[in-house]
C-alpha cells in the first residue's frame, strides 16, 4: 500500500470518529440544575474547649455544639458502628486546632472521617427518664417500697 491509498481511509475514520463524539453530546438532554450545596462550616479552637456538647443522630450523623452555642451536623463517610452506643468520643482536629469536614471522630478505637459539617438548628430537648410501674395481674398497684433507715453513726 502506498500513501495515496492510506490517506482517504485515515480521513474517513477521523470524520466518523468526530461525528460519533459530537452526536451524543448534542442528543443528550440538558443537565438539571444542581442542588444548592450548603456551605461547609468549621469549629475553631476545637482542641482548646471549642466543642461543648454532642448528640448522636444515627450511626453516620452527629450533632455537635460549639462553645458559643452553635449547633453543627456532622455527616460521616460511612457507618460508625459503635456511635449510637458511645458514652464518649474523641475529636481529631486539623493542625490549626479547628474541626471541619476534613476532621474525624474516634469511637472505641474506630476512626470515622467527617465528609460534611454544616450549621443546623438546636436539637429538641431529650425527654426525661420515664418511670414505669409494674401492675400485677389483679389490677392493684404494688405497695410502695419502704425507704432504708438512715446509716448509723458510730
Amino acid at each position: 500500500m502506498n500513501s495515496k491509498e492510506i490517506w482517504p481511509a485515515v480521513l474517513i475514520a477521523g470524520v466518523c470518529a468526530a461525528a460519533a463524539l459530537a452526536m451524543p453530546a448534542s442528543a443528550a438532554p440538558a443537565p438539571a440544575t444542581p442542588a444548592k450545596a450548603e456551605p461547609q462550616a468549621r469549629i475553631p479552637f476545637a482542641d482548646h474547649h471549642g466543642i461543648y456538647d454532642w448528640r448522636v443522630v444515627n450511626d453516620h450523623e452527629l450533632l455537635i455544639q460549639s462553645e458559643g452555642g452553635t449547633w453543627y451536623k456532622a455527616s460521616l463517610m460511612g457507618t460508625c458502628f459503635d456511635l449510637p452506643f458511645a458514652e464518649r468520643i474523641g475529636f481529631t482536629t486539623n493542625p490549626d486546632g479547628s474541626f471541619d469536614r476534613f476532621s474525624s471522630i474516634l469511637v472505641r478505637h474506630q476512626r470515622c472521617p467527617v465528609t460534611s459539617l454544616v450549621v443546623t438548628t438546636a436539637p429538641t430537648a431529650k425527654p426525661g427518664p420515664r418511670r414505669v410501674e409494674a401492675v400485677p395481674e389483679n389490677g392493684k398497684a404494688a405497695p410502695a417500697a419502704k425507704s432504708a433507715p438512715p446509716p448509723r453513726k458510730d
